[in-house]
């Protein structure tokens, strides 16, 4: 989860006028889901992963604070961070968690490595859609897709395999062999 804190920084960076929503952990990675005018490419992909390298060489520590509730609401509405600000308030708490990392701050429970120098394998593999909130009745956003792993051999290893298995797909041999053809309705 650390990784996706070090993904959304660099964002910001990049791009101070996307809004950070949520980032969890999945199999394999993570995600984050941003609103942004302008789509994500996959250039802006390398550029990302650029900045992500930065901030990694940057060392920054990562610490966590707690904030009542309205001081949190105050921050992330002064930041332009309505999601965020949706979130706090639907929190039972009086008091939310915080971690930041540099000029970063995200809500979140953590935990979090202490620093963002330990983060040194990471790879971002994808661009998709998704509504806020998982309901297609609510906005429109792009999450990036990332995987991150305990060393950069370890992150090889995973993208080898995932190539591996893009060419044993059923899809693609099934029309490589002749065995049978996909055709658009």
């Amino acid at each position: 989860h650390s990784s996706a804190h070090l993904m959304a920084q660099a964002v910001k960076r990049l791009f101070p006028e996307t809004q950070v929503t949520i980032g969890p952990v999945i199999e394999d990675g993570f995600y984050y889901d941003f609103k942004r005018d302008q789509p994500f490419t996959p250039e802006d992909l390398e550029r990302i992963e650029a900045e992500m390298k930065k901030i990694v060489k940057a060392d920054f520590k990562v610490s966590r604070e707690e904030l009542p509730k309205p001081q949190a609401i105050a921050l992330f509405r002064d930041m332009g961070e309505h999601y965020k600000v949706e979130i706090i308030e639907a929190i039972a708490d009086d008091h939310v968690s915080l971690y930041r990392q540099g000029e970063f701050v995200d809500l979140c429970r953590g935990p979090h490595v202490p620093n963002t120098g330990r983060l040194k394998a990471v790879k971002l593999t994808s661009i998709a859609g998704a509504y806020w909130r998982g309901d297609a009745s609510n906005e429109q956003l792009q999450r990036i897709y990332g995987t991150a792993w305990a060393t950069p051999a370890d992150l090889e290893a995973y993208l080898k395999r995932v190539e591996e298995a893009k060419l044993r797909a059923h899809r693609r041999l099934g029309q490589v062999l002749a065995l049978f053809s996909l055709h658009p309705i």
